[in-house]
């Protein structure tokens, strides 16, 4: 490999130069957010699909087709991959190595020894990696994790949550989404795993069923889910690619727009003194404390909030840590817990059995 020589900034006032390895679908949208962004410019892209120069010239980025021939000709402070699950490991580590802090798409890797190896390589060479769970910019999800930790809702006894959504038939027309690992727990749960980790915290023990009867395909379709979180709550999670319902993050929010914006919840928080249902931000109360049984009525709060630009706001969050001007909030080891969390849903199916997250 070729180590690239580090200059140093001219100027405090540069804006942070940032590499984007793929231009797929989640690949445009990192485009976009660093084309647009206050304090990062997207400096180059890497893919292997010579067409792409075009995009790059016209934002005066450079274009190359491997990691090496950027880290020989470019000069960058961090580098968003974009690429498919597999490379993650390869590729974080090359970028570690050539001193460029990372930001990984989830999930950081495939295999809880690639997550470990690409934190061991990132403390080794001092360079800071991201995981890309960018919902943890959502201002409703940042706001419910307010509420939570607040204590407004009492101790947290449980959480209830549904991703269900219908994907069209031609979606598993690419054949690895119809093979183990291509389903929806690692393409989709893990979005909401990362969610529930950091509102609630770590999870502790799980037990899951999974069928693929509707589809019949290698993966599963539809997966039920029980959760022990470390803090005592418990958690139920349901989750189905082939059923149609307004009741997923996607549909809720509104932060996506390529999905219908549906007015109802998908995550329900139960307290001992209260409930809040995401992301409608309905709290649920008894107005008065010697009438809070159920059979008084109950006092509905509400502060809607919009989702905001998650994705944007982790470019320039990814950018202040390389400035050290801010802590990760999505390190490499907590998306290397978030892997390991659905991973143990995955093996808790397989095996019938309830088990523990591996540690990292």
């Amino acid at each position: 490999m070729i180590i690239r020589k580090i200059k140093k900034a001219t100027s405090t006032m540069r804006k942070t130069r940032i590499a984007l390895v793929g231009f797929g679908v989640i690949g445009k949208k990192h485009a976009a957010a660093l084309i647009t962004s206050k304090t990062c410019e997207l400096s180059a892209i890497v893919d292997t699909n010579p067409s792409v120069q075009i995009f790059a010239k016209k934002h005066n980025a450079e274009f190359y087709t491997t990691l090496n021939t950027l880290f020989s000709n470019t000069f960058v402070d961090g580098v968003v991959l974009a690429t498919p699950n597999s490379l993650h490991a390869e590729q974080a580590i090359a970028c570690a190595k050539n001193k460029a802090h990372v930001l990984i798409e989830k999930p950081i890797a495939t295999t809880m020894d690639e997550a470990r190896s690409i934190i061991k390589t990132s403390r080794e060479e001092k360079i800071q990696v991201l995981s890309g769970h960018y919902r943890r910019f959502n201002k409703q999800l940042e706001k419910t994790r307010e509420i939570v930790s607040s204590g407004k809702i009492g101790t947290l006894i449980g959480v209830s949550a549904i991703w269900a959504m219908k994907k069209h038939d031609e979606y598993y027309n690419v054949s690895w989404r119809t093979q183990s690992g291509g389903g929806p727990i690692l393409t989709n749960l893990i979005h909401d795993v990362d969610c529930l980790r950091w509102i609630c915290g770590d999870i502790v023990e799980i037990s899951s069923h999974v069928s693929n009867s509707t589809r019949e395909h290698e993966v599963e379709d539809t997966a039920a889910i029980a959760l022990r979180f470390k803090n005592g709550a418990l958690g139920t999670i349901l989750l189905s690619d082939a059923a149609p319902s307004p009741w997923s993050y996607e549909a809720t929010t509104g932060e996506n727009k390529d999905f219908a914006h549906m007015d109802d919840c998908c995550y329900r928080f139960i307290g001992a003194k209260g409930s809040l249902d995401f992301p409608l931000m309905r709290v649920w109360t008894y107005p008065n404390e010697k009438e809070a049984a159920w059979h008084f009525p109950m006092l509905k709060t509400q502060q809607l909030e919009g989702a905001g630009n998650p994705l944007w706001e982790q470019i320039e969050h990814f950018g202040k840590v390389i400035r050290g001007e801010e802590p990760p909030r999505t390190s490499g080891e907590d998306g290397a817990r978030t892997l390991s969390t659905t991973l143990a849903i995955m093996k808790a199916a397989s095996k019938k059995q309830v088990v523990s997250p591996d540690v990292v």
